[in-house]
């Protein structure tokens, strides 16, 4: 639970980046994205608005975390794989990174990304900002840190805008 969060020794982040295979840099981005089940057949759309909305920031370094292996999350995990292929560097991809390096990862990393429950329960806890997109965390109570945002691209780059503001990231901490 949150609650343990704190009493979990994290690592620091030059062990996190070893275990990631990637330096984080100045900014990064934690992603984490699932099928929608209420919204079949929109997933590979809302994904792939989510990539050419993070294809716009040239200076952010990203780790994606898989979906599960279901026939959407297949999608995405492809998907996922092709981004990485094609960013070498500044991009990286687990199936599962587990929970020691998970929370590590939201510790150090400028922002989280997507639309896991990660970004609405254990990110705030760890004064780390959020942009979730779309439904799938609604009724949820948020946090200040988090930003919800529509599946556009307009929209999803507004909202990493104001995650990697200096007035946002103060008022984080």
């Amino acid at each position: 639970g949150v609650e343990n969060i704190h009493r979990l020794d994290l690592l620091d982040k030059p062990e996190l980046e070893l275990r990631l295979g990637l330096t984080l840099g100045q900014r990064s981005l934690l992603v984490t994205f699932h099928p929608e089940t209420l919204k079949p057949g929109e997933t590979r759309q809302d994904f792939q608005t989510l990539l050419d909305s993070l294809g716009r920031f040239k200076d952010v370094n990203l780790v994606f975390t898989k979906a599960n292996a279901d026939t959407e999350g297949r999608t995405i995990n492809r998907m996922i794989d092709e981004y990485v292929a094609g960013h070498c560097g500044i991009a990286v991809a687990h199936t599962s990174l587990g929970r020691l390096n998970y929370l590590s990862a939201l510790k150090h990393v400028s922002g989280v990304i997507g639309n896991s429950s990660s970004g609405i329960i254990e990110a705030p806890s760890l004064k780390t900002g959020t942009v979730n997109i779309g439904d799938r965390q609604k009724g949820r109570v948020r946090a200040r840190s988090v930003i919800d945002c529509r599946p556009s691209c307009d929209d999803i780059h507004h909202a990493l805008m104001t995650l990697f503001s200096d007035e946002f990231q103060d008022q984080l901490k």
